[in-house]
Order: C-alpha cells, then sequence, then structure tokens
C-alpha cells in the first residue's frame, strides 16, 4: 500500500490514547484550583505526545502536561488549552549501566514515586530521595520543585536524574543527558514542562539501605530556643524533618540516621513501623488536624516504606494544603521569630493560626548543577519552614497565606515555587524567558518570565 505526504501527515494526527473534549472541569488533588480546558487527552505511547503537539487545530495551546495533579498552585489552569495528562505512560523499563558506568533505572514519566521506590526495593536498589507524597510522578518532579531531609546528597528529586527524554515544540523526541548537553540538561530540569513533555527518564540508583529513625515531641520557651532547639535536633542525626506548632512553640522531630543494621533487626519493629507509617500519613492526607502521632525510638525501614500514597479526598474531609519557602540555613533563627510575631499577631486578631508548619533541610549542589530557582544559589545547606493547613478553601487560611508571602519572600528573603506557593504576585518568581516555548506555557507561567 501506498501512502502520500497527505495521508502520512493525517495519521500522525491520530491519538490512540483517551481525549475529552466536552467542557468538562478538572480539579487538582486538593479541590482548591479547577480548570476547563478545551481538550484533555491521556496518551498512551510516545508517538500520541508527539501527535498532540503538532495538531494545532484538535489541541490548543498551551498545552500542559500534568501527573497526579497535586499542586496546590494555579499551575494546572489552562482554561481553553489542552491538558496532557501521562499517567498511561508509566512503566518501569528496567535497570541499566548509562555510558558513564553508572546504575540507572529507565522509567516512563507517568510513573508514580510509590510504585518506583517499590519496585526498586523488590530489586534491592533505591533512590536517595525518601518522597512524602508518593503519588507524584516523575516527569513532575524531574522539571519541577521538591524537597527533602535527605541522608545522602541534594534532598530534591531532579538532582537524581542524570538523563531525560522529552518532546519539543515542533512535536519531535529528544533526549539530554547529564554529561553530553551540560548545562542545557540542568537548564530543563529548571523548566517545569515549559521547555518540552518529558516521556521518560533515566535515575541514577544506589544499593538499597535501611533508615533508623527517633520520634519526639519537644517544648521550648521562646521563638529563639525553638530554633536552636531544631538545629540542635539536626546537629544530633544524619537528617531531620520537623514539624512544628509555631503558636505554642513545639515541634515534632524525625531524626533520622544511616544504618547498616541487618534485616533481622528490621523485623524487630514492624508493628511500630507501620502504626507510626499509618498515623503519619493519616497526618499529613488531613493536614495534621487533631492528629496524633505516635513517638516511637530506634524504628528501622527501607526508606521505601516512608513513601506513602494519599486517597482523593473529598470536598468536606480536612485534606492538605500548605505553602513554600526556601531560605538559608544561616537565616534559620530569623525565620522562626519573624514568623512567630506575625503568627500571634494574626491569630490575635482573627483567632486564626496554621495547623503545622513543615521544616526541611536540603544541600544545595553547586550552581551549575542548579541554575534557576529554588536551591540555585549555590553550594549549602537550605531550610524550608512551610504553613499547613487542612482546608484550602478557609478564607482565613487563604488570607493568612497571601499576607504571608510578604513576610516570607519580602522581609526574609525567601524563594519561592510556582507549584508550592499560592497566591504568588508577578514578581516573587522569575523563571528565565529561554527556558519556555510558546507552545507550553499558559498564562500562569507567563506573568513569571523574565
Amino acid at each position: 500500500m501506498n501512502i502520500n505526504a497527505e495521508e502520512l501527515e493525517i495519521m500522525t494526527q491520530f491519538v490512540h490514547g483517551l481525549c475529552i473534549n466536552d467542557g468538562r472541569k478538572f480539579s487538582n488533588w486538593g479541590l482548591s484550583r479547577s480548570t476547563q480546558p478545551a481538550v484533555y487527552v491521556e496518551p498512551i505511547s510516545y508517538a500520541d505526545v508527539q501527535a498532540v503537539v503538532r495538531n494545532t487545530a484538535q489541541f490548543p495551546t498551551p498545552v500542559r502536561p500534568i501527573g497526579s495533579m497535586l499542586s496546590v498552585t494555579e499551575t494546572v489552569i489552562n482554561d481553553g488549552g489542552t491538558l496532557l495528562c501521562t499517567r498511561k505512560l508509566d512503566a518501569i523499563l528496567g535497570l541499566e549501566v548509562d555510558d558513564c558506568g553508572r546504575q540507572v533505572v529507565r522509567v516512563q514519566a507517568g510513573c508514580r514515586l510509590k510504585k518506583l521506590n517499590i519496585w526498586l526495593q523488590q530489586q534491592g536498589w533505591e533512590i536517595p530521595f525518601q518522597a512524602e507524597i508518593g503519588e507524584a510522578t516523575v516527569g513532575s518532579v524531574s522539571v519541577g520543585d521538591t524537597k527533602e531531609s535527605s541522608l545522602d546528597g541534594p534532598g530534591y528529586f531532579s538532582s537524581h536524574v542524570v538523563a531525560i527524554l522529552y518532546i519539543d515544540e515542533y512535536g519531535s523526541l529528544r533526549i539530554l543527558s547529564d554529561k553530553q548537553d551540560d548545562a542545557a540538561f540542568y537548564e530543563f530540569t529548571c523548566s517545569f514542562g515549559l521547555s518540552g513533555i518529558v516521556v521518560e527518564c533515566l535515575i541514577e540508583v544506589r544499593p538499597a539501605s535501611l533508615c533508623r529513625a527517633n520520634v519526639t515531641l519537644h517544648a521550648y520557651s521562646s521563638p529563639q530556643a525553638l530554633s536552636d532547639g531544631i538545629l540542635q535536633l539536626r546537629e544530633q542525626c544524619d537528617a531531620l524533618l520537623a514539624v512544628v506548632i509555631l503558636h505554642q512553640l513545639a515541634c515534632f522531630s524525625e531524626q533520622r540516621y544511616r544504618t547498616d543494621v541487618t534485616d533481622a533487626a528490621l523485623n524487630s519493629s514492624p508493628l511500630q513501623c507501620e502504626q507510626y507509617r499509618l498515623a503519619k500519613r493519616q497526618a499529613i492526607q488531613h493536614g495534621f488536624d487533631g492528629s496524633h502521632l505516635p513517638q516511637p525510638q530506634g524504628i528501622v525501614f527501607p526508606r521505601s516504606d516512608f513513601v506513602n500514597e494519599y486517597w482523593q479526598p473529598e470536598e468536606a474531609e480536612n485534606r492538605l494544603d500548605f505553602q513554600y519557602y526556601e531560605h538559608d540555613i544561616g537565616m534559620f533563627g530569623r525565620v522562626i521569630g519573624e514568623s512567630y510575631r506575625f503568627t500571634k499577631s494574626f491569630e490575635k486578631n482573627t483567632g486564626f493560626v496554621p495547623t503545622g508548619w513543615a521544616t526541611y533541610f536540603v544541600y544545595r549542589p553547586e550552581k551549575e548543577r542548579k541554575p534557576f530557582g529554588i536551591y540555585s544559589g549555590g553550594s549549602g545547606i537550605s531550610c524550608s519552614f512551610d504553613p499547613i493547613y487542612c482546608n484550602p478553601n478557609e478564607p482565613l487560611w487563604q488570607r493568612f497565606a497571601k499576607e504571608y508571602n510578604r513576610v516570607a519572600i519580602d522581609t526574609l528573603g525567601g524563594n519561592a515555587s510556582p507549584i508550592q506557593t499560592q497566591w504568588l504576585q508577578p514578581g516573587d518568581v522569575s523563571i528565565p524567558r529561554k527556558l519556555a516555548r510558546e507552545r507550553f506555557t499558559s498564562p500562569y507561567y507567563q506573568q513569571f518570565l523574565v
């Protein structure tokens, strides 16, 4: 059978995955943001993604890739455009050794982090990044903002990605790697999907290890004592995650330690581990509202066990909502002090306080490996101090978040994230215009281009 050029062009526009263009709305996980795209599409092949990008008539600009729609911000909004969901491109393609002799896993962009972590654990491997939310997809975290108080290496996911396959604005399949493309690769990992649609990643892995943790509750007499106490807790362990009840000057600390204990030790506290894992998952799911966390000591577990999945909440159900701000660790005392003063003043005027503040410590790499956005300040240690609440649609929470933006960003000089910091204004975030392609750039991102 002979196929002419016109027929071939028509065939390349076919999409075999799901296409919905009936005007329905789509919401993020927290049910706080919704959008009405012209088309929603779930490709089942790379050729599907290419056909979507090439066909501007059937799939209006902008084309925005989405995964599990977990973002709390307006990044999900693409009214009149095309939402391209990667969740059916979720295969784990296997372990291999790359050209540099590194052990890597090849995985498609729609694979959830929980699925990937479990698969790697079964093969005896792991990624050092221990995600709190296992519903996030590989493609989204490879080019977006993440945070983790990691035991080893930088505490953000894209630092472990060594190559990316993506579809460019012309519908061509491209590849970038850290060794062959250097600056272009690292810039792409800062692009939030504005430079191209990720379809596949190579991620460096290492032999699976165990983690030991102690969980404790602490109370302090002043903001200064609180900040000093958290930093001291961090010095006592290999990595620290803290959830601060700021208005009460208290915090839960999860001190993590490297361990080389045997599997026999792992089996010595399975009940404690599971009780704590389930309680922690419940607390995060519900935004730490009224949650009781046990305080186990010396629990030992594979890190993949604590990469949790979360159910889709109902409208009336308490659910996690949060803000995110990056600061240098040298600012930590001032961040605690200014945040405490603001929170107590807001409480006095309105009766409202957040349910908690998540605190992470992230190692920053050299500037060349993270040229833009958060963690781009060069080698050092960053901390985050992130207010949490249990209802994204509560007016006082929204007011608190908007007003605290001005404290965290303007007064304290914190870096915000377009996918994790709500109610941003133009100038609060700067994304280099050279990273953005018109085909992939929604109005939300347009306002941040410089």
